[in-house]
């Protein structure tokens, strides 16, 4: 028998069995997305996360937040974006009793407004992750010190 002829179908068989065992996840679905809102706005968008996340024990939600070339018509501090992401996660986890390990935050970047959007990710399949529209280069910031307290959001 030609070795060429078995080693060809020995490879489409060894392909088919691949295809037949592999998984395709179609990309999670985004939840949510919002821009500049007030805190009561974004803690019942939170709320609404938080309750999607309980009825999907499996699943973990991904938060990705985006700074914004301007906050409020104004350039905006360096680590503003991160001050304000950074009480996402603890009101998931102190206020909902959403695990802290299933609550994952990523910093996306930069885009013209800041921005939030929020994943829901069934086991298996990958984790989203931001699109950096605008390069930090092109960030302007405006100087001055930051305080942290001016984001908690009453949280």
């Amino acid at each position: 028998m030609n070795i060429s002829l078995i080693l060809r179908s020995s490879l489409l068989v060894l392909g088919l069995a691949i295809c037949a065992t592999s998984t395709v996840f179609p990309a999670p679905p985004q939840i949510d997305r919002f821009g500049d809102v007030k805190c009561e706005d974004e803690m019942a968008r939170l709320d609404n996360f938080a309750i999607q996340l309980q009825n999907e024990p499996q699943a973990k939600g991904v938060i990705i937040f985006y700074g914004g070339q301007t906050f409020r018509g104004k350039l905006p501090k360096r680590g503003e974006a991160e001050a304000r992401a950074a009480r996402l996660k603890p009101y998931l986890v102190e206020r909902r009793g959403i695990p802290s390990e299933r609550v994952t935050v990523v910093n996306g970047g930069y885009r013209e407004a800041w921005q939030v959007t929020l994943w829901i990710v069934p086991p298996g399949a990958s984790t989203p992750s931001g699109d950096l529209n605008i390069p930090i280069e092109k960030i302007k910031f405006r100087p001055g010190k930051l305080n942290p307290r001016d984001y908690r959001c009453g949280i």
